[in-house]
């Protein structure tokens, strides 16, 4: 049988590359170009692929194809391939390469239509040894023929959703058999073999996916094929699926990916049951690669390497974008509860307002114990509903009842340009501050003064929810040690160090004192201003100050009339009417508002004094197709800015400037150079 079976894959293969029979892969799904040339460019990337299958392992001289290809995005919406690929089947072995040329048709934010076409050349070899050349069916076969490639194909995409219809050989890339007895002539159009493939990738949550596809081949020659896969993305670092091929039989497929850039495939096919065990299974290899980051003019991507619901970059621009939305909500919350002189803020911070008026607050209807410091090694942590990271602070005391009552006081990390904060209770000798929610429960609200590295001082109010013991176990059971509230003193670093924050003593700070000159006269007990205030005379002798006497801090104590947060200068920026007006980048200094933009260069489409109307304006753009547009502050200026584009290269911005400016309503687009 084994000695049989060459001769039959010699004479099959001359018919079916006669009558041509498409090549089959099975792990299309990785790259789909290989089906369709209208796919080039769809990663976002630069992106290179290779294959090795090894059919019928069985079988000596069985088929073995070996495949590389290459595309990529490129600027206005074109695209561009290469594919190359060298297949030995028995006594035959054709090789062949072809380019393709790409574009993309944006129907809207969420519509997309792709062209492709391939035109190419290859070339077909035939080793005669071991043949018995006297038989008229083998020696009427030449010894070498070449032919043309081509394949044209479009697509549509919806979201997840993709399908589109292929002709995968628009020349006839057959074998001469022109001398060969019994055959007749083949009349060749390129309708004769047609695919129509579709696939959906349905999201379960954010760590599964699944993905369907599903196949049909239509050729003139042969019966016409189903084909249906389905993958699973676990954890979007694995996936496995199955494919079953109508009278091929099922093919098992597993995999993995290396942080969205490399995806490594793996595919055994068991073959049609009734000649699978003769001919033996199939092996099929696929690795693909991302080559650089995601190009800033791909405006659809649909990659199987890249599987979460958005890629990383997006990902990162999505939640960056929402938490400065977040926070700038959280911040006029704050303005409104101190404007009005409210402490029912449901945020759950506020902030007193700059004025000689002290936040109204209630005291505490009965006489508790009084609250103590929980001192922790190690802080518990959380995730508040703005992506921060807060710390806890313990403190305890015992009720009326005798029952042990708990709050954990989550301090908020330091805001952006600061690297460190240190927290301290305001005033800890005073009973702190109670409330009632209205479902009954009980708060208590800690004034806490937090001190940036840069020396801003600011003072917080900061409420929180009263829990039983048994309830504070659930979020933290670290041993602890009783102190007093002015034990409390906490600091917060910007960034992740290598062991969790502990509470360490606040730098010693030193205050000029006047002094008389030969016999010093020194403050019997200094108070520390946190702020500046009005000055006043020392109490010295008429005579000159000569030296400096520095003074220990004992206790914070706390100013009401201290204002929040200290004002940057006032800067005179430019009106409205003129922002636009220059074909020169604007370059200026990052500043430190919530909504401050990074480093960076910007492509901007308008400026506004509000944040609301800014946000209009972005939402406008993006139902007009910027994907990207979102809204930032620059401080210099003092203006939101709506920015359609980001890139770290100035080039890239006054390119992508030039290209947007003749689109309508943007004539006065213009670019932002924001420097450290």
């Amino acid at each position: 049988m084994k000695r049989i079976l060459p001769v039959l894959l010699l004479f099959a293969t001359i018919h079916l590359s006669a009558q041509q029979v498409p090549h089959v892969y099975n792990q299309f799904f990785m790259n789909p170009y290989v089906y369709n040339p209208a796919y080039a460019g769809v990663e976002g990337h630069s992106v290179l692929f290779v294959m090795y299958k090894n059919q019928w392992a069985k079988v000596d001289g069985a088929p073995v194809e070996m495949h590389a290809n290459f595309h990529i995005p490129l600027k206005g919406g074109m695209a561009f391939g290469a594919f190359a690929y060298n297949e030995s089947n028995g006594p035959l072995t054709t090789s062949g390469g072809k380019i393709t040329g790409g574009y993309l048709v944006n129907m809207d934010r969420t519509h997309f239509l792709r062209f492709g076409l391939s035109i190419g050349a290859g070339n077909t070899m035939l080793n005669q040894n071991g043949l018995d050349l006297s038989d008229p069916a083998i020696g009427g076969l030449v010894k070498s023929s070449s032919f043309l490639l081509g394949d044209l194909g479009a697509t549509y995409h919806f979201g997840h959703f993709n399908v589109g219809v292929s002709l995968p050989t628009l020349f006839n890339p057959g074998l001469s058999i022109s001398k060969v007895e019994g055959l007749a002539p083949i009349r060749f159009k390129p309708t004769d073999n047609v695919m129509v493939k579709a696939n959906y990738r349905g999201h379960i949550n954010d760590n599964l996916a699944v993905e369907p596809h599903i196949i049909y081949r239509y050729n003139k020659y042969f019966p016409n094929q189903y084909e249906g896969t389905v993958i699973f993305h676990i954890y979007h670092m694995v996936w496995a699926g199955a494919t079953y091929r109508q009278d091929a039989g099922i093919a098992a497929l597993l995999g993995f990916k290396v942080k969205e850039v490399l995806g490594v495939g793996y595919a055994y096919e068991l073959g049609n049951g009734t000649y699978g065990s003769q001919l033996g299974g199939s092996h099929e290899i696929h690795i693909g690669y991302h080559i650089g980051a995601k190009k800033d003019h791909a405006e659809h991507v649909s990659s199987f390497i890249k599987s979460h619901r958005l890629d990383a970059e997006q990902r990162a621009q999505q939640a960056e974008l929402e938490r400065q939305k977040k926070l700038q909500e959280l911040r006029e919350s704050r303005e409104a509860a101190a404007a009005e002189k409210k402490d029912d803020d449901a945020l759950g911070i506020l902030t007193p307002p700059p004025t000689d008026e002290p936040i109204e607050e209630k005291e505490p209807e009965t006489k508790e114990t009084k609250w103590s410091y929980e001192r922790e090694d190690n802080l518990v942590e959380r995730v508040n509903e703005y992506g921060e990271t807060e710390k806890g602070v313990k403190l305890d005391r015992t009720n009326a009842e005798g029952e042990k009552e708990i709050v954990f006081s989550w301090l908020p990390p330091p805001p952006p340009g600061a690297k460190s904060e240190t927290y301290q209770i305001a005033n800890p000798d005073e009973p702190l501050k109670e409330r009632k929610r209205p479902d009954g429960t009980t708060e208590v609200g800690v004034k806490w003064v937090r001190t940036l590295d840069n020396g801003t001082k600011e003072v917080l109010v900061i409420w929180n929810q009263v829990m039983s013991e048994t309830q504070a176990e659930s979020i933290d059971h670290e041993p602890s040690q009783t102190m007093g509230l002015g034990d409390a003193k906490i600091v917060i670093a910007a960034t992740p160090v290598p062991t969790p924050p502990v509470e360490v003593e606040v730098p010693v700070e030193v205050e000029e004192t006047p002094v008389v000159e030969e016999t010093p006269i020194i403050e019997e007990t200094p108070v520390i201003e946190e702020t500046p205030v009005v000055e006043e005379t020392p109490v010295v002798e008429e005579t000159p100050i000569v030296e400096e006497t520095p003074v220990v801090e004992e206790t914070p104590v706390v100013d009401e009339t201290l204002p929040v947060v200290e004002e940057p200068p006032v800067v005179e920026p430019p009106t409205i009417e003129e922002l636009p007006k220059t074909d020169v980048p604007r370059e200026v200094k990052r500043g430190n508002h919530m909504l401050e933009l990074p480093v960076g260069n910007y492509v901007v489409a308008g400026a506004f004094k509000s944040f609301e109307l800014a946000e209009n304006y972005s939402d406008k753009l993006f139902n007009r197709g910027f994907h990207d547009t979102k809204v930032g502050y620059q401080s210099a200026h003092g203006y939101y800015y709506v920015v359609i584009f980001q890139s770290s290269n100035l080039n890239s911005a006054n390119q992508m400037r030039n290209r947007w400016k003749t689109r309508d309503g943007l004539s006065d687009v213009w670019v932002l150079k924001v420097n450290e």
